[in-house]
């Protein structure tokens, strides 16, 4: 009867495995519709204020008012689709132009030249390797938002971790955590804690001793739940969820003969150094000169073009692999467009203020630590749906902010639970394109990263933030 039982629930998470993430984008959609007819419609009057150089529509505490809402009828998401395309195509197309790039380089040989090189020197020093790189990448979130252009990484460290005897999915953990947890805890983020410090009227940078102490503890947590898996999968890769992945994955690692026997060649070094030195500028000018999505899209279709060439490849097949690496993407970048819909769907049918307004109305009735609790949890939820930090916090921080006045919880503590709230959800909701463009890109079931995702997040994330900001009620951070 156990067996039976066990049977049972692997064939309910083998149906989940095989299905597409579109299909769960639909469904959605098609839920968030009936809400349309539901949920009455209210909304906030908003003003536009100058925060950190950018124009955001910010809610007016105690504006709210209930309008009649807006039912969205299923006719209304194919126009949706569009502007949801049109919205992100950014996104969109400097993912295209990521993949492309990463995939013609690493056609060269020198990557897994450089890969089997670094394995035999690194020999059984290898598991120092998965710390470091999550602190730099949790590093990248804290300081800079790094997020969207720590995908290319994916198709350099998957065939590394893979040769390392681990597997593909602590790739993804390492960058996807990384980055999502740093930019949660970001002590220096300027899309999360700086715009949520702005609206919420206290000086930038303040607290950040002991923001640094929270994203050090977050970063800690975080190598002990991806250093126990990979330990796992070293000593037994059958436990290692993603082992069918993978084996088609080590298929296609084999380096030729002739590879092997040119070793880590010159032009290799070359084609190494001329992409590390492309991934220096392009952190250089996010980090120095504003930059966003055209720069960084502008020079991976630079790096697309020249690096391969110099790598010695034709340039017919150059843009063969080009385009196989834009093609490996595709559903990822649909994704992004359909995820959309959502928000639009919401905004549009004048019942997101509601949602909002009925949220702020609940935090009152609770102990000062259950309402930032609720607060946290809330703000994760809203930024679930809305994918945006600096989105939601033009949507929250204007209410939760004077709320927390009323409450006698300080604007410090709020802030907190705002920008830890920004790392519940985002990295495994099964609509976030990011998500399923780095699996894409490693080659590895969607379904199987959100299962393990999952627990990371109920069994490590959610209760280390959830006493990070107990203990910011009880010593009044502020």
């Amino acid at each position: 009867m156990q067996q039976l039982e066990i049977k049972s629930r692997k064939n309910r998470w083998e149906f989940l495995s095989d299905l597409n993430p579109l299909v769960v984008i639909f469904l959605l959609i098609v839920l968030t519709c009936l809400l349309t007819y539901i949920i009455p419609g209210g909304e906030f009057e908003r003003k536009e204020i100058e925060v950190m150089g950018m124009t955001k529509n910010i809610v007016i505490p105690g504006s709210f008012k209930y309008i009649e809402s807006i039912p969205q009828g299923f006719s209304k998401v194919w126009t949706y689709f569009m502007e949801g395309a049109i919205n992100g195509s950014d996104v969109s197309f400097t993912i295209f132009l990521c993949s492309g790039a990463l995939t013609a380089i690493i056609a060269t040989g020198a990557v897994n030249a450089a890969i089997n090189s670094l394995v035999l020197k690194l020999k059984d020093k290898s598991h120092l390797l998965i710390p470091a790189l999550i602190f730099a990448f949790s590093l990248g979130g804290a300081v800079y938002g790094m997020y969207e252009d720590a995908i290319p990484f994916i198709l350099i460290l998957a065939p590394l971790m893979r040769a390392m005897k681990y597997d593909s999915l602590v790739a993804v953990m390492i960058v996807q955590y990384g980055v999502a947890v740093g930019s949660a805890a970001g002590f220096l983020n300027p899309f999360a804690v700086g715009i949520g410090q702005a609206l919420a009227e206290i000086p930038m940078t303040s607290g950040i001793g002991f923001r640094i102490l929270i994203w050090i503890f977050l970063t800690v947590i975080t190598c002990i739940f991806v250093m126990k898996y990979a330990k796992e999968v070293k000593s037994d890769p059958t436990k290692s969820i993603v082992y069918s992945d993978d084996i088609i994955n080590k298929q296609k690692d084999e380096v030729s003969e002739q590879q092997k026997f040119e070793g880590f060649t010159l032009r290799h070094k070359i084609v190494l150094l001329s992409l590390a030195l492309g991934f220096i500028i392009m952190i250089y000018g996010v980090m120095k000169k504003g930059w966003w999505f055209n720069e960084i899209g502008s020079i991976f279709l630079f790096m697309g073009i020249v690096i391969p060439l110099i790598g010695g490849m034709s340039v017919n097949e150059m843009i063969k692999k080009n385009l196989e690496g834009m093609a490996a993407v595709m559903v990822a970048v649909i994704m992004i467009s359909a995820s959309r819909i959502i928000i639009l769907i919401l905004e549009n049918s004048k019942i997101m203020d509601t949602i909002l307004y009925g949220i702020s109305n609940l935090l009152s009735t609770f102990p000062k630590t259950i309402t930032v609790w609720i607060m946290y949890v809330s703000t994760s939820l809203i930024h679930a749906i809305m994918g945006s930090s600096s989105g939601v916090a033009a949507t929250v921080m204007p209410i939760m902010a004077p709320l927390g006045d009323i409450l006698n919880i300080s604007r410090q503590t709020v802030v907190t639970a705002y920008h830890l709230a920004t790392g519940t959800f985002g990295y495994w909701v099964p609509w976030d394109g990011i998500s399923f463009a780095m699996c894409t890109l490693a080659g590895i079931n969607f379904f199987k990263y959100i299962k393990k995702s999952m627990k990371f997040a109920l069994f490590y994330y959610v209760p280390a933030t959830l006493l990070i900001l107990a203990i910011c009620v009880l010593i009044n951070f502020s």
